[in-house]
């Protein structure tokens, strides 16, 4: 698309671009086109933040995922396909020329995994205030049981703030698995946790080794910083907000299948199969049940 002469300064966001109809493909948001007749009355992001009842400042941040004015500008032109300049000149501006024209209106939050962007990260490099909303927006964008659990990961993660949520972290499943199955023996479950000396939380080296994952997953630490892995890959340099959302789902599976590991064990034990497992394994079982309780922890997005 050419732009017309006198267009507004505008810059190509840096990273890896928003993927085009990225909000469609996911059906995140409420489709709206601003000016859709040639008699309507002139719109801009305050008036339709006001038909919503949505903060100026959210409205443009859910559809582009920056604030950067000149950003803003670039996917007005490109994505929303403004043709028409601001009376100052300094922007584009929305019309019923305006092709395809439209734009999302973030939907209602649900009132278990609200966030409050004003309040994240204040005090943090702006790379990182950055970062954190775009979770928060991403988290939001999932659906299902699946996706109340992400929201509710990323809840701790903004709750707890920046660099304080960097040491989050959750217990490696292939630790949980061999620790819960009923022919570990005590012996091999104490050597499992002699970093600790059994203590609770475990930490460092289990023994065991995966052939996939992250180096603290392969390597059979009992602790998965995984939050971590999140800013060391998206929260200083590029990022593609469908791989975000994948690396959050992979969070989401690999906390799921320790947990799946350890309800088995609580089933079995009601259903009278107790018996079988080391007194250990209750011990660990009623040390993870204490880390659901704590609503700045991993383990609570599983509370129920």
């Amino acid at each position: 698309m050419t732009p017309p002469k006198g267009k507004p300064i505008e810059k190509q966001p840096t990273g890896v671009l928003l993927p085009p109809f990225w909000h469609a493909k996911h059906n995140y948001g409420i489709p709206y086109r601003p000016m859709a007749k040639p008699e309507s009355k002139q719109e801009d992001w305050a008036s339709v933040g006001r038909k919503f009842a949505v903060d100026v400042d959210d409205l443009i941040f859910f559809n582009f995922l920056t604030h950067h004015p000149d950003e803003v500008n670039w996917y007005l032109r490109n994505y929303v396909g403004c043709d028409k300049v601001s009376p100052s000149g300094n922007n584009w501006m929305f019309s019923h020329t305006a092709k395809p024209g439209y734009i999302y209106i973030p939907p209602a939050e649900d009132t278990t995994a609200t966030f409050d962007p004003v309040e994240i990260c204040v005090w943090a490099p702006d790379r990182i205030k950055l970062f954190m909303q775009r979770l928060r927006v991403i988290a939001q964008s999932m659906s299902g049981n699946l996706g109340d659990r992400v929201a509710r990961i990323v809840q701790v993660i903004l709750r707890v703030g920046y660099p304080a949520c960097l040491d989050l972290w959750y217990y490696n499943d292939i630790n949980i698995t061999a620790y819960v199955d009923f022919k570990t023996t005590g012996a091999q479950l104490r050597e499992m946790t002699k970093h600790t000396h059994g203590v609770f939380p475990f930490d460092g080296p289990s023994g065991l080794y995966a052939q996939m994952g992250t180096a603290e997953r392969t390597g059979g630490l009992w602790r998965i910083h995984a939050v971590r892995d999140l800013f060391d890959e998206f929260a200083c340099g590029t990022w593609d907000p469908d791989i975000l959302k994948r690396s959050l789902e992979n969070i989401e599976a690999m906390m799921y299948k320790g947990w799946y590991e350890m309800t088995l064990v609580s089933f079995k034990t009601h259903m009278g199969g107790g018996s079988a497992y080391d007194e250990a394994v209750g011990e660990f079982l009623n040390h993870v049940t204490l880390l659901v309780s704590d609503d700045n922890h991993l383990y609570s997005a599983f509370r129920e």
